[in-house]
């Protein structure tokens, strides 16, 4: 009872200062956020608490199979690797060049293009939201941030400052379908994964709404970019596999950095003879947080470890922590909600690079608000690990 009540304040404290911090109070449509709070607590309710958990596990099953299909092209280029049993970078990264070529086969034929303007047009009416910012939370799901970004380059060098603050906040808070199987490698439920990325879009539009309010308007004639289509779907399969191969480079520089250096200044540490690490020093300012998500007293120390190396590193780095695995399962599962977003301090340096060649005029725009972006997407993500926990 007094974990559900805390959770509940912290809703309650996350969405109340998001408001001290809103640059038009004025123009803030509490009706319209309103409908989508209840909606995702419904929505969590039913995915989590009803016979659609069946539907969501039978996803799940699917994802998986669709990531072991990656295992026959993986054991012919690397061989004999394999068999001295699990290989991180191959048993883990190497399917995100698999999965990265099939989204492009999708995108060649225009599949990605169509739903993601589809659904997002339909959520824009719905939610009362600006168009661009819901297709680009759509395509967050499916893409990278800045992938998704390149589907509206033809609308982003005019766009208002509040839809480039709502396409930071959400490409930060939101996770592509092609690391999926990275995350659950390290101990994370795909269930949660997936429910993860619907969930976040509702808290993505609850606080950016709140902090840098937008009105609906409807866009006619709506053009995605495809200039990233090939002569045929095999180039645009290879372009978009070779971008999947650069991203494992990218998260393999990062794991090996990081978690060395982690482990060097903990080693350090250890020669003060206290039983200090860089993880607990980081975790002091999360701590409220964490108390807020529900987690039980003893957990909360290991829950605001990692939600601070995800800030501060990524969030590859803090779920492959000891921390992560010490979790109970009920803990566990929020934590994994609560870690699925690209919400690090490296994520603006990458949207300066993917605006800087899609707009280079909202560069500026986005080094002004790419701080307020980060930290409203880590207590976006932050947000719906608290609903989840709610129902664990």
């Amino acid at each position: 009872m007094l974990q559900t009540l805390l959770t509940l304040i912290g809703l309650v404290v996350i969405v109340g200062g998001s408001y001290l911090f809103s640059s038009d109070k004025k123009n803030i449509n509490w009706k319209s956020i309103a409908c989508i709070f209840i909606g995702q607590i419904a929505l969590t309710f039913i995915m989590i608490k009803t016979p659609v958990w069946k539907l969501i596990e039978i996803i799940s099953r699917g994802m998986e199979w669709l990531i072991s299909q990656s295992s026959e092209g993986i054991s012919f280029v690397f061989g004999s690797l394999l068999d001295t049993g699990f290989v991180f970078f191959l048993s883990s990264l190497m399917p995100i060049v698999f999965l990265s070529g099939l989204i492009g086969i999708l995108f060649h034929f225009g599949i990605v293009q169509k739903f993601v303007a589809f659904v997002g047009k339909t959520v824009a009416k719905l939610l009362n939201v600006d168009t661009l910012i819901s297709i680009n939370n759509v395509a967050n799901c499916l893409m990278g941030q800045n992938e998704s970004m390149f589907l509206l380059k033809s609308y982003m060098p005019t766009a208002k400052e509040s839809v480039v603050f709502a396409s930071m906040v959400s490409g930060m808070s939101s996770i592509s379908v092609t690391v999926l199987g990275l995350y659950t490698s390290y101990g994370a439920a795909m269930e949660y994964l997936i429910i993860s990325m619907p969930l976040t879009v509702c808290s993505c539009f609850i606080l950016t709404q709140v902090i840098m309010p937008t009105k609906y308007e409807e866009v006619e004639n709506l053009t995605i970019d495809t200039s990233d289509k090939g002569e045929n779907w095999i180039e645009t399969a290879i372009n978009y596999s070779t971008a999947g191969f650069k991203s494992v480079i990218g998260i393999t520089i990062a794991l090996l950095l990081f978690l060395s250096l982690v482990f060097m200044v903990n080693n350090l540490l250890a020669l003060t003879g206290f039983n200090i690490t860089l993880q607990k020093i980081l975790g002091i300012i999360f701590y409220p947080v964490a108390l807020l998500m529900g987690a039980p007293m003893n957990e909360v120390p290991l829950v605001a470890e990692l939600l601070a190396s995800k800030l501060v590193f990524n969030e590859s780095v803090a779920f492959a922590l000891p921390a992560f695995t010490a979790l109970s399962e009920a803990t566990k599962n929020a934590v994994t909600v609560a870690l699925c977003a690209f919400s690090g301090f490296g994520s603006i340096g990458i949207l300066l690079g993917g605006m800087s060649a899609i707009a280079p005029n909202q560069v500026k725009v986005v080094a002004k608000l790419g701080m307020k972006a980060l930290l409203t997407a880590t207590f976006a993500s932050a947000m719906t690990g608290m609903l989840v926990s709610l129902f664990l």
